[in-house]
């Protein structure tokens, strides 16, 4: 806070919302915008620390570099001559994780949460940034509706919190341990830099605890620590108090892998297996249809609309700037969605993430009048082949769903065998 009462000369402090390990977070109004935001201010114990300066600074700088819709924004940052050095994020109001302890939750919502977090942890990797501190505490919940209408669905959605330990993909090694030693992999124990393959450690904890409603390890630190490089985790039936789907299990279980290489190859692989065993226990079934544009006017239409909603091909109809007007069942469970896609935009869905271009490939179908192709490859560890994925875009002359999107899936391995024969 300035000379003025205002931190960085535009923020005006509005009460305390919370503290973190190296800042204090509060509400603030910016002055000429009168817009809301959350301000963290480093801590005054690590005002005059060079070292914890850099890294407050180095969390500003890397956080605001990402725009995800399930992580927080930061969209200032600086020095305040008073109070040192502060960051400005979007102010999102929700609750906590697990605001009331943590008793195990449906499976429904797990996979929905655990997709969400993995969406956000592959945006992030794909920019050459680890996290390093995944966990329940630093995820919050928020609602938001579909659209501005009375009856427009609402969606949970998580969003990831607290870069401070955030680093470069492949930086320089720490000479000390950080993060929560319950959520730490056994490499990251032994004294490891933070990778990619700490992070999908870290979410194969945060689903062991959704799952189960228990942390893997309990202890102290050192109990903890020993525990994360040569234990099992225990027995997830058990702890849930209720058979657990082998599938389910065995995706936790490889998460939580000792070796780093027997884990997922990334949290988009993560996010695929999901997506996998959703399909298998049948939760991409329900779906609201209040937004979607097709209605059947006819036997005929009625027929057209069943075939295109069964078709095994994961298809949908787009509006030119990109929001799914409708799509069938194979699409929504390609991409995750448990409810369903219709009114999101394309560019806020997994999709986008994996597929370079699309909204560029989106807007050139549609000024072109002509069909367009866009390829991408999905890497699920060393043991999965490659899933290759071809994109359609086919304009149609259909105001609001101006653009026919059509997804082939195959696998690698499964290509070539095909093309060999």
């Amino acid at each position: 806070m300035g000379g003025d009462g205002t931190v960085g000369g535009r923020y005006a402090l509005d009460g305390r919302l919370g503290e973190g390990g190296m800042g204090q977070v509060f509400k603030a109004r910016h002055l000429q915008l009168g817009k809301a935001f959350a301000l963290k201010i480093i801590s005054p114990a690590f005002a005059l620390d060079t070292a914890a300066r850099a890294r407050f600074n180095e969390e500003a700088k890397l956080a605001s570099e990402i725009s995800h819709p399930n992580i927080v924004s930061v969209v200032d940052f600086g020095e305040d001559a008073q109070f040192g050095a502060y960051m400005v994020m979007d102010l999102v109001e929700g609750e906590p994780l697990l605001p009331n302890g943590t008793v195990p939750m449906s499976i429904r919502r797990a996979i929905d949460i655990l997709g969400q977090i993995a969406d956000a942890l592959d945006h992030i990797h794909r920019r050459g940034i680890v996290h390093g501190d995944v966990k329940a505490d630093n995820i919050m919940l928020t609602g938001e509706t579909d659209g501005p209408s009375a009856g427009a669905r609402r969606r949970r959605i998580a969003r990831l919190l607290d870069f401070g330990l955030a680093r470069r993909h492949g930086g320089q090694n720490e000479e000390e341990v950080s993060g929560s030693p319950h959520y730490l992999a056994p490499e990251r124990a032994a004294g490891g830099p933070p990778s990619v393959a700490a992070d999908v450690y870290a979410l194969g904890v945060l689903s062991y605890l959704l799952f189960t409603g228990t942390l893997p390890f309990e202890g102290n630190v050192v109990e903890i620590l020993m525990a994360q490089i040569n234990q099992p985790p225990p027995n997830m039936t058990e702890r849930r108090g209720e058979e657990m789907e082998e599938a389910l299990e065995s995706l936790v279980l490889r998460a939580l892998a000792k070796d780093p290489s027997q884990r997922h190859g990334s949290a988009a692989a993560f996010r695929y297996e999901l997506n996998t065993v959703m399909d298998m226990l049948d939760m991409g079934r329900r779906r609201s249809r209040a937004s979607g544009t097709l209605k059947p006017d006819s036997a005929r239409d009625a027929t057209v609309i069943a075939a295109f909603d069964r078709s095994r091909v994961p298809q949908a109809l787009l509006s030119i700037d990109g929001r799914i007007a409708f799509a069938n069942k194979a699409f929504n469970r390609l991409l995750g969605q448990d409810a369903g896609t219709d009114g999101l935009k394309v560019s806020d869905t997994t999709l986008s993430n994996v597929v370079p271009g699309l909204m560029r490939a989106l807007r050139a179908a549609h000024a072109d009048g002509k069909p367009c192709e866009r390829r991408a490859r999905v890497f699920r560890g060393d043991d999965k082949p490659a899933l290759e994925l071809t994109l359609w875009f086919c304009p149609l002359p259909l105001p609001g769903t101006e653009i026919h999107l059509m997804i082939r899936v195959q696998d690698e391995k499964r290509r070539r065998d095909d093309t060999e024969s």
